[in-house]
């Protein structure tokens, strides 16, 4: 009887700590990250402010909630929320002001393309999702635009400061590179005609032919990016704030692995292809 009542006791134990240790895998708040800089402690005590432009699917306001959303504003607030930062700010500007507001420590992480050059002054986090660019053209494309080689000629649309801006920029077979500061403007342009087509990633071109179906815009089919076209979505945070790229990293993964990702992204109309980089040519 003894025997059997210490192995019932056993493996109520065991139960509870079982129990306990699911508890504790699905949150990682319990551990630290302060390793010298202060950048970790200081989020975890006075907060942390995000930038985001108005960038649908990744970020905008919300017209009937007036509070952000998006795919990159509810990321952030899951990893957050794992890390256990309460308070969460978020600051809406264009997105050619994202770098420098980082700098100036406006704010004090943003979504952004990881390049060479941004590598010089920022560090980036562990990948959130992927992407690539796409064109988008009138409805029917009656110019036939496939590739970059079909832009020649042509007046091409994309966001100031963007890695699309570069690209296009770089070629002298481009009539004109036209900038914008919203996608909404940018497509709304080209719906018109006053654009013969835009480069965007196509996530942004996916989630407005969604949103619009009504509207003189499709995305080109066939269309391949280059390399430096696409990549993993990560966050740039500034180089000196090491503690707290290694937090963000950590909870990037975990939400990447426990599904939370998996499920934003289908809430916003994509899937798990989006998680991992895949050959594109």
């Amino acid at each position: 009887m003894l025997a059997r009542k210490a192995f019932i006791a056993l493996m109520a134990a065991i139960g509870l700590f079982a129990v306990n240790a699911r508890a504790e895998d699905s949150s990682i708040s319990l551990m630290t990250f302060a390793g010298g800089d202060g950048s970790y402690t200081r989020a975890m005590k006075d907060g942390i402010t995000f930038g985001l432009s108005n960038d649908p699917p990744y970020g905008y306001i919300d017209q009937k909630t007036q509070q952000p959303d998006g795919i990159d504003v509810r990321m952030f607030k899951a990893l957050t929320e794992l890390l256990g930062i309460k308070n969460v700010k978020w600051e809406v500007v264009p997105f050619d002001a994202l770098l420098p507001g980082l700098l100036a420590k406006r704010w004090d992480a943003v979504v952004l393309h990881e390049t060479a050059a941004r590598r010089k002054v920022v560090s980036f986090s562990s990948p959130g999702y992927w992407y690539g660019s796409a064109l988008a053209v009138a409805k029917g494309n009656p110019k036939n635009i496939h590739t970059l080689d079909s832009l020649a000629g042509m007046t091409v649309g994309t966001i100031r400061g963007s890695i699309n801006q570069q690209i296009l920029e770089a070629r002298k077979d481009i009539k004109e590179v036209k900038l914008y500061t919203s996608n909404d403007a940018e497509f709304t342009d080209l719906a018109n005609g006053r654009i013969d087509a835009a480069m965007e990633d196509d996530f942004k071109i996916a989630s407005f032919v969604k949103a619009h179906p009504d509207q003189n815009l499709e995305m080109a089919t066939g269309y391949v990016p280059q390399a430096d076209e696409y990549g993993y979505a990560r966050y740039a945070i500034r180089k000196e704030d090491i503690d707290l790229n290694s937090a963000i990293s950590r909870a990037l993964d975990e939400i990447r692995g426990n599904h939370t990702v998996s499920k934003i992204l289908l809430d916003f109309g994509y899937s798990d292809r989006n998680l991992w980089y895949f050959p594109t040519n």
